[in-house]
């Protein structure tokens, strides 16, 4: 007995539409004269706001790289900027129009746990091929390569970010790496980028920690400078208008904990609010706590034209918030445009 297939059904697409992306970017620059969105959550490295401990970071990184130190170590928790800072140094010196020309070998995830793996992935972001399959073959193959490099004139850098994943013997392989010589200097610079966890793995592989000629670790913000983060970012999109008031970006501030990741996404979500209702400045917000018997670590932001009223909110951290507004005299519901889901603990 025959079954009779059914058609397959076409399966429905979930993407966004163009047309609705390229009506914001137009209304960002028709309202505020922007060509990009500022506060875009890809790391990209024009965006970089050095300042306080980023600029020390990135003075103390450079440096050892600079006058080939050998190792450098950056550490910070999550959403503090460490892979920002890894693709401006990344940049700066692949550019060569700054610092001086380098090979650079940047890996944004290592892989995991063998360290064969690793030194293939070494080579290959050097732009060299190998056929070796054991580790001597492959480090043979690494120190001829770095060698060359180092004999060209040029710097030889290998950046690991997510680096508190590395294992002990992954650990064990990057110390070998320093055994190269050349005439009394170290010819490949290696600089460690990771959270937390990555303090506590140098810290049992002492050889290794030992070595370590710049160590830096990334903070939050200050209030101060969690507010120049947010207007370099919208001057640097082309916007010159005071966009959002003191007050906002002290409240900002409140919210993020001076984390610049969370920081960019609240003012991301404020500024779609911004366009979304037509208004010209963020003013000045006030709070107001759920009832008892509800979620009591969340908070609602609410904001006001005149600092009095309360209006729609531009940001909110309550699950699925629906909000009054007076349409043609009657009252109905209306969805805020983008609402951020968070504790508000600064994670």
């Amino acid at each position: 007995m025959s079954t009779k297939l059914k058609p397959k059904l076409p399966t429905p697409s979930y993407a966004p539409d163009p047309s609705v992306t390229q009506r914001r970017l137009e209304d960002l620059q028709r309202m505020f004269g922007m060509y990009t969105y500022p506060f875009s959550m890809s790391p990209n490295p024009d965006y970089l706001y050095v300042a306080g401990v980023t600029a020390r970071s990135l003075a103390k990184t450079t440096f050892a790289i600079d006058q080939r130190q050998g190792l450098s170590v950056i550490i910070g928790d999550y959403g503090t900027g460490k892979t920002m800072l890894a693709r401006y140094l990344y940049n700066s010196y692949t550019a060569g129009d700054v610092r001086e020309p380098s090979m650079v070998a940047y890996i944004p995830d290592p892989p995991h746990p063998g360290t064969r793996e690793l030194l293939r992935r070494i080579i290959q972001e050097l732009g060299g091929k190998t056929s070796k399959r054991t580790n001597d073959g492959l480090m043979e193959d690494l120190r001829v390569m770095v060698l060359d490099i180092f004999s060209g004139g040029q710097n030889c850098i290998v950046m690991i970010d997510e680096a508190q994943t590395l294992v002990r013997r992954q650990l064990d392989l990057i110390r070998e790496l320093f055994n190269f010589n050349a005439g009394g200097l170290v010819p490949i610079q290696v600089v460690l980028i990771g959270k937390e966890d990555l303090r506590l793995s140098l810290h049992n592989a002492p050889d290794l920690n030992d070595r370590v000629a710049a160590r830096s670790t990334l903070e939050p913000f200050t209030p101060a400078e969690t507010a120049e983060l947010i207007n370099f970012r919208l001057n640097r999109a082309g916007c010159k208008l005071p966009l959002f008031m003191p007050d906002a970006l002290d409240l900002l501030y409140d919210l993020s904990k001076g984390y610049p990741r969370k920081a960019i996404k609240l003012a991301g979500a404020a500024l779609w609010y911004i366009v979304e209702l037509g208004w010209i400045v963020s003013r000045p917000a006030r709070w107001t706590r759920p009832a008892c018997g509800t979620r009591s670590n969340r908070w609602r932001l609410w904001t006001s034209r005149d600092g009095c009223r309360p209006s729609p909110p531009i940001l909110s951290t309550c699950d699925r918030p629906s909000f009054p507004h007076k349409e043609g005299g009657k009252r109905t519901e209306r969805t805020p445009l983008l609402s951020f889901l968070g504790q508000g603990d600064g994670g």
